[in-house]
């Protein structure tokens, strides 16, 4: 994004169109196609690390899993990497690759894995699902919604609402239309999750925002210790106008995953926004030190401790010097 105020990210995006500093997707945590700024909406191939420590390990999938289950991220994407070089056609290690580049906050990297789990099974409903929920932002409205309905359509349990359903009666359409069917399906299966995070989704699409929240609320009724919905919630929240309940979701997802990157990010997002730029500052120190490489969070940062006061950090911010920015920027002063 660019050098503008930090605000209510999804807002600027699908109101102004305006470039802001995160898209839907970045806040979003979703793996899948974010970097459509950047880019001009290229999708391109998967960057590989060289000098793999993991290469040749037979199980490299297996200890990718449990890298990523235990946060270690980067270790975990060398694993993963492994093993789609060993076996490209490898669905499920492409889209945990994928998952793992957008926890890390790597948009192009989370697109090109993605995109490499579709090719390789093209009618998986989590991939599907993943990339409904990760276009969602204005550029990428009628393919996400594409994908969800496509996800719908080839899911046993709602095959027949989509079918009943039919087409949008026009292009102006399809937003609406497809919230209506999404609300069908929730009615008709009360306990499925995926369906509730997909109407979120797409009420926030339609800027229905405490209808988003409604449907994010419900569907951690079902699945309270997902740490990613949580993250959903706080983002909404912060959208509403709503950041001290952002923060708690935020603080949700945290305790649930204390290295969720994104998450640390989303919450001195919501302290900027409340006007506590010390606070925020250390916040985006912490999930730097998790990924150092997220040159925006470096953008925030900057931003925060110029209205902090904090001008005698400016260099070490400059130099992206993460060892100098923990130890001055400490979570707890």
């Amino acid at each position: 994004g660019g050098g503008g105020a930090q605000g209510a990210v999804w807002a600027d995006e699908l109101l102004n169109g305006a470039e802001a500093d995160a898209d839907w997707d970045r806040i979003f945590s979703d793996p899948a196609l974010a970097a459509h700024h950047a880019s001009g909406g290229a999708r391109g191939a998967y960057r590989f690390s060289p000098d793999n420590p993991f290469v040749g390990d037979a199980d490299a999938f297996a200890k990718g899993k449990d890298l990523f289950r235990r946060g270690v991220l980067t270790e975990a994407a060398l694993a993963l990497e492994a093993e789609v070089t060993a076996r490209p056609g490898n669905a499920d290690a492409w889209r945990l690759l994928g998952t793992v580049h957008a926890e890390n906050d790597d948009d192009p990297q989370a697109i090109a894995a993605m995109s490499s789990a579709l090719a390789a099974d093209p009618s998986s409903p989590d991939v599907l699902l993943s990339l409904g929920v990760s276009h969602t932002n204005e550029l990428d409205a009628s393919e996400a919604i594409s994908h969800l309905m496509r996800w719908l359509a080839t899911s046993p349990q709602h095959a027949q609402v989509a079918a009943a359903a039919g087409a949008p009666p026009d292009s102006s359409q399809v937003v609406s239309h497809a919230v209506r069917v999404f609300e069908a399906a929730a009615v008709a299966a009360p306990q499925d999750f995926e369906v509730r995070v997909a109407l979120g989704v797409l009420h926030h699409l339609a800027r229905q925002y405490g209808a988003a929240i409604a449907a994010f609320e419900a569907a951690l009724k079902l699945r309270p210790e997902d740490y990613s919905l949580w993250n959903k919630l706080g983002a909404t929240l912060a959208n509403n106008a709503r950041s001290s309940e952002a923060i708690f979701a935020y603080q949700k997802a945290l305790d649930l995953k204390p290295n969720y990157m994104r998450a640390w990010t989303n919450m001195g997002i919501s302290f900027a926004n409340t006007g506590d730029y010390d606070k925020a500052s250390r916040f985006y120190a912490r999930a730097l030190s998790l990924n150092p490489q997220a040159v925006h969070v470096w953008g925030y940062l900057r931003t925060a401790i110029a209205c902090a006061g904090r001008i005698d950090l400016m260099d070490v911010v400059d130099g992206r010097d993460i060892s100098a920015v923990s130890s001055a920027l400490p979570l707890m002063p």
